[in-house]
């Protein structure tokens, strides 16, 4: 199985220091995100850009990677993206497009950010890659919040 460059640091793109370490430091400790092997790539003010290997393990009957495996990373990404504007958020709508069968044993990159900040409910798309950054699914969803990140930020 392919794994993501976890040696790699995690380039804060003008995020506070200390919210920066907080969304590290949540997204890290999720069980789903270690189950399957989410790496953060790059945080900056409403965007988040992560890896994740497919593998076997998550294909569906015609060897292809599984779509709920996609839908939760991109699920997992937007939520990642509205904590760098020290949001705590929850899903409320996800939509999904499939645009490119996506096989095993490669890695997914994908690019996470808001669209619309209400004053109840976030809107937030993603945008999946194959390794030959070709664009293979995109994802709009809709999060209720519930509250902040830091009280200090």
């Amino acid at each position: 199985m392919l794994n993501p460059q976890h040696a790699l640091p995690i380039e804060n793109q003008g995020l506070d220091p200390k919210l920066f370490n907080q969304v590290v430091a949540i997204t890290q400790s999720i069980p789903a995100h270690q189950h399957l092997h989410m790496h953060l790539l790059s945080l900056a003010p409403g965007k988040a850009r992560l890896q994740m290997p497919t593998n076997p393990a998550f294909s569906n009957s015609y060897g292809l990677t599984h779509g709920g495996l996609i839908a939760t990373f991109t699920d997992s990404a937007m939520g990642v993206a509205l904590r760098t504007l020290n949001l705590r958020a929850v899903t409320v709508e996800i939509n999904l497009n499939f645009l490119v069968p996506v096989k095993v044993d490669q890695i997914l990159t994908v690019t996470a950010y808001k669209v619309h900040l209400g004053s109840q409910l976030v809107v937030a798309e993603a945008e999946v890659f194959n390794p030959d950054k070709k664009l293979v699914a995109k994802s709009r969803a809709t999060f209720y919040r519930v509250g902040k990140l830091l009280d200090s930020v």
